[in-house]
């Protein structure tokens, strides 16, 4: 099961793990209660939990000194961006924040934990990245005097370099453990409608829901290199913090400078139906097919944007094949998708003007919707029935992956016709039982895809057995 580290599960689909027989890295330790009522792990106070709403992640105390000047400056932490109000289509921008962080979180220091507010957004993004940089209502020099110990940030180590993973599983309040693992490259994650790219993919263990955020450490430098975002069956997804380096200048938060590399941004809003996962070719009446289409509505908060369609959610963050500059206004992309059935990207980018440069960092913030084409082809009704030691039946309706829904009637044998569209209802238990002394009867399905195409009615004749 893949799903965001948070307390709320959802539905994912994500990239299949990728193992190599010949590994002979180590295998990853068990997790690390940490503990600091001597000061024994002083060097992670500064790894605490966030709250955010109803939302509890892990955030971490950012070390944005630099060599020449003192530690005045704000404090700033880093978590995931889904774990501060990001928003898919939007990259925020210097907004107010509310929310609060715990420093010093072990468990053997509940009594003497330190709650510091958030005040504000400097970035957060769930688009390529799921990141995001906020302010606390508190500078450096003041968390620095309650022994609160930032991290620094380092450079992302090679593939398959040992790492650290600090978090709290999902008990609450259970406080920090360590655990110490290899860490890969690996392209892109998607979990709903939020696509990730250029991730990295550890296997440490002892994380589970409520860890989202948490610090991933290169062993070798002591650099925070990534942020835990994700788990994906055994492994957990993390998000690399390479955009951040030239983000800081004398210990501020400067997102203008030049070799900080996350602005330009933009702020798209989906329109009607909004960000779809599935679609199909239409099958129609002659026997062809009606391609399927992205018709994809939005607002834009930039005046112009570019847009691509690609196979590889990488190739977004390429400049070469994107449309010319298209005004706002038109703001309608209905392009054919496919035809070949797997999972298909539109890449979207705001820009200001027709000669706006593509550079990195916009790339970078570019728009990755995921769509998974399905095969053409109308849906089929399934039904399994399965006799019960009463003599009555158990009946099923197996999911399958066009199938958004079924409708069903039952009645009488001889009088119930299910190529009579009245008395059908809405499915809403995948299975039922009928008691043995309510059969004989007739039982009427019809499967409803994706995109609306109903199947033929099929017909099941349900008699009691013997008991």
């Amino acid at each position: 099961m893949h799903k965001p580290l948070f307390l709320a599960t959802l539905g994912l689909a994500l990239f299949s793990h990728l193992a190599n027989a010949n590994d002979t890295t180590p295998p990853p330790t068990a997790p690390l209660t940490l503990y600091n009522s001597a000061g024994q792990d002083s060097q992670w106070t500064g790894v605490g939990r966030l709250i955010w709403k109803n939302r509890h992640c892990i955030g971490t105390l950012l070390d944005s000194r630099d060599d020449t000047h003192g530690t005045s400056g704000p404090a700033y932490i880093l978590t995931a961006g889904h774990c501060a109000g990001g928003v898919n289509g939007k990259v925020i921008v210097d907004q107010p924040i509310t929310g609060s962080i715990a420093f010093n979180y072990f468990i053997d220091t509940k009594d003497q934990r330190h709650t510091v507010r958030l005040k504000r957004t400097v970035w957060n993004s769930l688009q390529g990245a799921d990141l995001a940089l906020l302010e606390l209502d508190a500078t450096l020099e003041e968390l620095l005097a309650q022994g609160i110990t930032p991290l620094k940030l380092g450079r992302s180590p090679a593939s398959g370099s040992a790492v650290h993973v600090i978090g709290e599983p999902s008990s609450i309040s259970k406080g920090l453990r360590l655990s110490t693992c290899t860490e890969r490259f690996h392209s892109t994650a998607s979990v709903g409608n939020w696509v990730w790219r250029n991730v990295r993919r550890n296997d440490c263990q002892g994380l589970d829901e409520g860890a989202s955020g948490g610090p991933v450490m290169d062993v070798g430098s002591h650099g925070l290199v990534s942020i835990a975002n994700s788990l994906h069956d055994t492994e957990v997804g993390a998000i690399p913090l390479n955009r951040l380096q030239g983000c800081f200048n004398a210990g501020q938060a400067d997102l203008e400078l030049e070799a900080c590399q996350l602005l330009p941004a933009f702020q798209l809003e989906p329109q009607g139906n909004g960000f779809k996962s599935l679609t199909k070719a239409r099958s129609m009446a002659d026997g062809s097919l009606e391609p399927a289409r992205w018709g994809f509505q939005f607002l834009l908060d930039t005046p112009r944007y570019r847009y691509k369609a690609s196979t590889d959610a990488l190739a977004c963050e390429d400049p070469v094949g994107y449309s010319g500059t298209i005004p706002s206004r038109e703001a309608m992309i209905n392009d054919p998708i496919g035809p070949l059935p797997g999972t298909h990207y539109l890449c979207l980018v705001g820009v200001q003007s027709p000669d706006q440069r593509p550079s990195r960092a916009l790339m970078a913030n570019s728009l990755s919707i995921e769509v998974n084409l399905l095969p053409p082809g109308r849906p089929q009704a399934r039904v399994l029935v399965e006799h019960l030691p009463d003599g009555g039946a158990r009946i099923s309706w197996p999911k399958d992956p066009d199938v958004a829904f079924y409708r069903v009637k039952r009645g009488e044998p001889a009088t119930t016709d299910c190529n009579d569209l009245s008395g059908y209802r809405l499915l809403r238990a995948q299975s039922r039982d009928i008691p043995s002394a309510a059969l004989p009867l007739k039982l009427c399905s019809v499967a409803i895809d994706v995109i609306g195409q109903n199947s033929e009615f099929r017909t099941d004749l349900l008699q009691a057995t013997a008991p």
